[in-house]
């Protein structure tokens, strides 16, 4: 039986902490290696940690952001699979059993993921991430890039995925305030096969004033990510043809928008250039090309 690392970065959730540390101790899964990440928490979180201390890898550092808690817990961790699970989310009993099968059974799929439950603490309604991409007809198996590019479709608990996986694709990227998963499955989409597991295995818990309702910074770390992809892997997009050049275009055009709001001319005239380069035929982006340019000039 293979060993599952499970990672779980905390800070100030010492309440539901107990929970998500449970529901990893009752995984039907047995080699576990669970490590709790505290970053700088204030609360009774050490205590907490306490509590488990014969059952954890318990990992402290100075409050450095959820990215880099991750990276911290994937330092201390030695399972062949890798797993993440945020502090106030809970995996289901067969989860880590259910996908490690299907890693052991096909080498040549490089992760998995599951279907989750999105449970509002407010509302108490309950959806599954599975219904609200289905109207889209994803192809969710295989080398997805192509539909995870639109957007994230897989939250952090939802993938097992291979070390070996996770040692060419990267780490977290620690500069990102939201979506660093996102960009971490973007690099792994292009170097491995996913294999989608329609089970519900894990339950996402939605908090309010998470950062997933901040839609502003939810934008900006989506395209900041978009650009990075674009500028590091540029074939992965010209594959896409139209797609891709529609997607690189956008992103250009956002930057250029917020520029051109800002009266950025030299940075609005840049973007929206580039973005007339990869794509001429648009409406709004060579108007504002040309007022940019010559507001610059008279600058």
């Amino acid at each position: 039986m293979q060993t599952v690392s499970v990672i779980i970065p905390t800070f100030n959730h010492a309440r539901l902490l107990p929970e998500a540390i449970e529901s990893v101790l009752q995984q039907s899964h047995r080699e576990v290696q669970l490590i709790v990440v505290d970053d700088g928490s204030t609360d009774d979180t050490p205590h907490v940690l306490s509590r488990y201390a014969r059952h954890i890898v318990p990992v402290q550092q100075p409050n450095r952001g959820l990215p880099a808690a991750r990276n911290a817990g994937l330092r201390f961790s030695t399972g062949e699979y890798v797993a993440f699970l945020d502090a106030d989310d809970l995996l289901h009993p067969d989860k880590l059993t259910a996908q490690a099968e299907i890693l052991q059974a096909d080498p040549e799929v490089g992760w998995t993921y599951c279907d989750v439950a999105i449970a509002d603490t407010e509302t108490g309604a309950v959806t599954m991430v599975s219904e609200r991409f289905a109207y889209a007809r994803c192809r969710l198996d295989g080398w997805i890039f192509p539909e995870l590019v639109h957007g994230n479709f897989i939250p952090s608990m939802a993938p097992l995925i291979r070390r070996s996986m996770m040692d060419v694709a990267g780490r977290f990227d620690e500069t990102l305030t939201a979506l660093e998963d996102w960009d971490l499955w973007l690099r792994l989409s292009l170097i491995a096969k996913a294999q989608y597991l329609s089970t519900v295995l894990a339950t996402y818990r939605v908090q309010p004033g998470s950062m997933s309702q901040n839609r502003k910074r939810m934008d900006h770390n989506r395209f900041v990510i978009l650009d990075k992809l674009s500028r590091t892997q540029p074939s992965a997009f010209r594959a896409l043809g139209h797609t891709g050049r529609r997607i690189v275009a956008d992103m250009h055009n956002w930057f250029g928008y917020e520029a051109y709001s800002r009266a950025d001319w030299l940075e609005a005239s840049r973007r929206l250039a580039a973005s007339f380069r990869v794509l001429p035929w648009q409406r709004r982006a060579p108007l504002l090309l040309g007022l940019s340019l010559l507001r610059r000039w008279k600058t």
